[in-house]
C-alpha cells in the first residue's frame, strides 16, 4: 500500500461476488477440516484456546487475501 486511499481501499467492506464466493467457501472448508482434525488431538487449556484462535486469524488473512485480489 503506497498511498493513503490503497491503505484505504483494503480495509473498505468488499461484498462477496460470483467470483470470491466459491473461494471463500473452500477457505472455510479447509479450516473446519483442519480445525476437526487438530480438536482432540490438542490438550483442553489456553494454549487450544491460542491455537484455534490464530487459526481463526489465519482464515480471516486468507478471505482478506481473496477480497483484495493477493494483496
Amino acid at each position: 500500500m503506497r498511498t493513503r486511499q490503497e491503505a484505504i481501499d483494503y480495509f473498505t467492506y468488499k461484498p462477496p461476488t460470483e467470483e470470491t464466493t466459491p473461494k471463500f467457501q473452500a477457505v472455510t472448508r479447509e479450516f473446519i477440516a483442519l480445525v476437526s482434525a487438530l480438536y482432540d488431538v490438542l490438550p483442553e487449556g489456553p494454549g487450544k484456546t491460542v491455537a484455534l484462535r490464530k487459526l481463526s486469524d489465519a482464515r480471516m488473512a486468507c478471505n482478506a487475501c481473496i477480497a483484495n485480489q493477493g494483496l
